[in-house]
């Protein structure tokens, strides 16, 4: 039979079978690989992170209201009359109430004084005697009343000395401490030149502002604590609530007074007036934990199984152990190794540290 085929014809006819046998064991092959590849991907590599398991505690929240201290009063002592200074007292020194702060030279208003009381007492006896002559009979009732009017007129003028020459007398109106004196013995002071500033630093008042939203959550006479910088602390109470806004930041001053007979706190001072709002249930979680979804919103990202969830929170006080947050179940494991990597719903593997 072969023998009648042309050797060529044959050839062809081995060469194409080979081919075709070729090209049929290639495309299994091919699908075979296919088949494989499709089942490595059915299989999903899970990442691993590390969770650890938060519970809520009980938590007094803070308001925090930014604030400064400033002095109860403060004044500037100026006279009421016109002369040249003849004594101050030193700067910086701690002062009571009525005490002598600087005083004018008294001039020519000893004499006055002395001159008014003169006046009176001639007064006094003229009265006296037109008096005692009217109860004779040998006076009328109008020379009395012109008397009496002379005597009191005599009276108001040495009143009027008097406190002429108690003006040249500048006394401190409470007790407090000079920060300033302004004029040197011999210069001349008028009134409208102050001559010293005096603080009143018992009662300390530490001013702040809220907004609109949280004005109506404080309240008069409430216990708040004070945190200044040095790291210090002392508990007052709120002594004002404005009751208009500040027609530029649209917020409200709030001021507390605290005591500070010592003289410790300085006016100027930054301090931070926290004033206790509610209790409220929340987790203590180091801040390295906090992150931003794709809205950026402020979360962290939780366990359900081995489900990853991101949790909304919020902040409500910044401390040296961790930042306190609401929003989070009770209970709630929070991935704290890899949290960056993973995704919202997205299944992870998972090792619970303590």
């Amino acid at each position: 039979m072969f023998k009648k085929i042309p050797i060529n014809y044959l050839s062809a006819i081995i060469i194409f079978v080979i081919v075709i046998a070729w090209i049929f064991s290639g495309s299994f092959s091919s699908n075979d690989d296919v088949a494989q590849v499709s089942d490595d991907n059915i299989v999903e590599e899970l990442i691993s992170v590390r969770a650890k398991n938060f519970s809520a505690l009980d938590k007094t929240y803070f308001l925090t209201i930014r604030g400064r201290a400033e002095a109860d009063k403060v004044v500037l002592l100026k006279p009421k009359t016109s002369s040249t200074i003849v004594y101050t007292i030193e700067k910086g020194s701690f002062v009571k109430k009525n005490e002598l702060i600087c005083e004018l030279d008294p001039e020519n208003r000893i004499a006055a004084l002395n001159e008014a009381n003169a006046s009176k007492n001639k007064a006094q006896l003229q009265y006296d005697a037109i008096k005692t002559l009217s109860e004779e009979g040998y006076r009328s009732d109008n020379s009395v009343a012109t008397a009496e009017a002379a005597l009191k007129s005599s009276i108001a003028r040495v009143e009027m000395a008097i406190n002429e020459l108690d003006n040249v007398k500048i006394r401190s109106p409470f007790d407090g401490f000079v920060e300033d004196v302004y004029l040197e013995l011999g210069d001349l002071i008028t009134p409208a030149s102050p001559c010293a500033k005096v603080m009143k630093l018992n009662p300390m008042i530490i001013t702040g502002e809220v907004t609109e939203k949280n004005v109506d959550q404080i309240n008069l006479e409430k216990e708040v604590t004070i945190n200044f910088l040095d790291k210090s602390s002392i508990t007052g109470k709120i002594s004002f609530i404005s009751k208009s806004a500040n027609p530029s930041t649209r917020t409200y001053k709030i001021e507390a007074t605290v005591d500070n007979k010592k003289g410790i706190i300085r006016e100027g001072l930054s301090a931070d007036m926290l004033v206790p709002i509610s209790k409220v249930q929340a987790h203590l979680i180091p801040s390295y934990l906090i992150s931003l979804n794709d809205a950026g919103d402020l979360g962290v990202k939780i366990l359900n199984d081995t489900k990853v969830l991101f949790s909304d929170i919020e902040i409500i006080e910044d401390t040296v152990e961790g930042l306190w947050v609401t929003g989070l179940p009770k209970n709630s494991t929070i991935i704290t190794v890899g949290q960056e990597y993973v995704v919202n719903n997205q299944n992870v593997e998972v090792e619970l540290v303590e």
